[in-house]
């Protein structure tokens, strides 16, 4: 795994994993540039290095959270709010290290007062301007391939810090799923991913939709 050299971070948490901006783009449904500007706005911060920004797996779940509160319908300011008190209240990378209590579930909202978001001990109780963040929901998407699994799901699907440099594997083994899906589109691709390299049906389907997933994704980003 390649090391950065170049201002290391080293404040809170060991951070582990080394993803550059198209590496977190892939993994939280964004464009390149949509990373770099949340990096620069302060709402995503690359905590493995700085000139180049490097980032690690937990940086990759932040993006992710982002992306979740856009769709929500937030804005760039509340957005940024929102992660400023998750981290005050949780640490640097609140996806990875907030409790999950109420089944991971946890329910934000605006402080007309102070003009700030709060959190409200009592999730299960709708409130007007309520922002319900689904850390479990969000903090699986990551392991499991990114923004892309929300809506399609895929079991041998993993993204691990410790396997391919945090690339997304075939789960259990050292086995990217980019090359899955290049290998399938060889001549007799299915056949040689099977007998040489051991993968069943269901884990040469899942790479190959996954990587579908992440281009079209990619188009609607750009």
């Amino acid at each position: 795994m390649p090391q950065a050299t170049d201002d290391r971070i080293s404040d809170g948490p060991r951070a582990v994993g080394y993803y550059t901006a198209r590496d977190v783009a892939r993994l939280a449904g964004v464009s390149s540039r949509k990373v770099g500007s949340w990096a620069r706005y302060g709402i995503i911060l690359p905590s493995v290095s700085r000139r180049p920004n490097i980032y690690s797996y937990a940086d990759s779940g932040e993006a992710i959270l982002a992306h979740y509160l856009v769709t929500q319908g937030k804005a760039p300011k509340d957005i940024k709010q929102i992660v400023r008190f998750l981290k005050n209240r949780y640490g640097p990378w609140p996806l990875a290290t907030a409790p999950l209590g109420h089944d991971g579930k946890l329910l934000l909202v605006k402080d007309p007062e102070r003009d700030v978001w709060v959190s409200v001990d009592r999730p299960e109780h709708e409130v007007i301007d309520g922002t319900l963040l689904d850390l479990k929901l969000i903090r699986n998407a990551l392991r499991h391939g990114g923004w892309v699994t929300l809506e399609h799901p895929r079991d041998h699907i993993e993204v691990d810090p410790d396997r391919h440099s945090g690339d997304p594997v075939i789960r259990g083994r050292r086995l990217s799923v980019s090359l899955v899906a290049a290998l399938h589109k060889a001549p007799n691709g299915r056949t040689v991913l099977q007998e040489d390299y051991g993968l069943s049906e269901a884990e040469i389907d899942d790479a190959v939709g996954y990587e579908k997933d992440l281009a079209k994704l990619a188009k609607r980003a750009a």
